[in-house]
């Protein structure tokens, strides 16, 4: 059985320095970009292929654009990925606009609440509607309106003189 994996940036002397590492995912994202670099460093002796491998990781470990909290995680990810240098500019920002997308799907009663207190759904969704047979109409003929004002318009269209008054 494995164990799930928790980010030790916030554990250490240097998280009062980077409050950005006090969120979980961007501590999470960061330990991973670390341990990568170092890992192709040391393998590789090439800082450049360093840098895109744990660039490679950091993205990959960004939380997915589902929920009002990844989507806030993820932002979050983003922005410190492009301080950190592990996320170049012109992808940073197709990424923030990727989440502003994600954000606008999110339903507006989800954005309003506490993050540390999940409501349950006031609408949960109802099941699939099944198809039901078709039923046939009976279309019955107009009844005929009979006030004197349309008894006469009737008689015009049929060609008939109007009753004169």
């Amino acid at each position: 059985m494995t164990q799930p994996f928790q980010p030790t940036i916030a554990d250490t002397p240097e998280a009062a320095f980077y409050p950005s590492l006090q969120n979980p995912a961007v501590a999470l994202c960061t330990e991973v970009w670390k341990k990568i670099h170092a890992a192709t460093v040391q393998k590789t002796n090439n800082p450049y292929t360093a840098e895109r491998c744990a660039a490679k990781a950091f993205r990959l470990a960004m939380p997915p654009l589902s929920g009002y909290q990844n989507i806030c995680d993820f932002i979050a990810c983003a922005g410190y990925g492009m301080l950190l240098g592990a996320i170049k500019a012109e992808n940073g920002t197709k990424l923030l606009y990727a989440a502003q997308v994600a954000l606008a799907t999110v339903p507006r009663e989800s954005k309003t609440q506490s993050r540390t207190e999940p409501r349950p759904s006031l609408h949960p969704t109802p099941p699939p509607l099944m198809p039901q047979p078709l039923k046939k109409k009976r279309i019955s003929p107009k009844k005929s309106v009979s006030t004197p004002q349309y008894k006469e318009l009737g008689a015009i269209a049929d060609g008939k003189n109007p009753p004169q008054p």
